[in-house]
């Protein structure tokens, strides 16, 4: 089962097949021009997979050169970063004065925000995954210095990570939107298993937002504790918990708690949701218990979740 099939230039016109494919590259990704360089290209797809607030793109190019400009600090429109897989083929990617010349298994990191260039000479495949900026960079602040360099496949962290991408490519369609959701807050932590990244210096400073961005991008996932939040960062929960205390005035767990009943809160008032049970959207926030989800929620808002529900309702 393939994610949503975006272009298909097998679909088209020969004459058409150019400006359509720089048309549908400028409205996936503004600020992107594309220029196809052979004169009738035979084939070309692009298929996205929505991943929460992750983006899946498999994309099957003929030779072309691809150039996107810089954006504002103030620009919200590019909120990611992208991991590129070379899957088939070859690119040279140029960006921040790097060059990288990716073969089959290669990978490379993009800053959306920045100018950065693609070229390649034969038909080939590529793989993006637009990754949500903040969790990554609060997990690695000096990522900024992978943007453009050449991640080898020859290095075996690397070439597990652009395997598992590659794979996860294959299956993510088929995923309910919970494992997407909880595969993409992975993905982030498995980051660290490439060499590159393992060997990015690490400060202090960062320690807290990174374990909010784990629980944000984890909370759905049942049976997380506060431990392996803080195993994720390699130190004691209890050193964790000081800093969450001194800079949030509240615990890894009570953070993680807060967390899964205000979606629990939005859930039960979204109408989208109306056809879900109570239980439903408490698993879905990550609770194991619905009894105890029930009474957790009453103490919270004063108010049963039933009763909560049907304000919305009245409104």
């Amino acid at each position: 089962m393939p994610g949503d099939a975006l272009v298909d230039l097998a679909a088209l016109e020969l004459s058409h097949r150019r400006p359509a494919w720089d048309d549908a590259a400028r409205q996936l990704f503004p600020g992107l021009s594309v220029r196809i360089t052979e004169h009738s290209p035979q084939r070309g797809t692009i298929t996205r997979t929505c991943l929460g607030a992750a983006e899946l793109y498999t994309i099957e190019s003929a030779p072309a050169e691809v150039h996107h400009r810089s954006r504002s600090a103030q620009d919200t429109v590019w909120t990611h970063v992208s991991l590129m897989v070379q899957s088939r083929g070859s690119t040279k990617v140029t960006q921040r004065g790097m060059e990288a010349q990716l073969s089959e298994g290669d990978m490379c990191l993009i800053d959306e925000y920045d100018r950065f260039t693609l070229s390649s000479a034969d038909y080939g495949t590529i793989l993006f995954l637009r990754l949500p900026r903040a969790p990554a960079m609060s997990r690695y602040p000096h990522l900024d210095r992978l943007f453009g360099a050449l991640l080898p496949a020859q290095e075996c962290g690397t070439r597990l990570l652009s395997d598992t991408l590659l794979r996860l490519s294959e299956v993510a369609p088929r995923l309910t939107q919970l494992q997407r959701t909880a595969m993409v807050g992975s993905v982030i932590q498995m980051l660290g298993v490439a060499k590159s990244f393992a060997e990015l210096p690490q400060s202090a400073g960062w320690r807290v937002r990174r374990a909010v961005d784990f629980i944000e991008l984890n909370f759905p996932v049942a049976g997380l504790t506060a431990e392996e939040i803080a195993r994720d960062q390699h130190i004691s929960r209890r050193r964790l918990d000081q800093l969450m205390q001194e800079a949030c005035g509240h615990s890894i767990a009570s953070r993680l708690w807060q967390r899964r009943m205000e979606q629990a809160a939005a859930d039960l008032r979204d109408p989208a949701k109306a056809g879900l049970s109570i239980a439903q959207i408490a698993f879905a926030s990550g609770f194991e218990d619905a009894a105890h989800f029930s009474r957790a929620f009453r103490r919270r808002y004063a108010m049963p979740p039933g009763r909560w529900r049907l304000g919305a309702e009245a409104a």
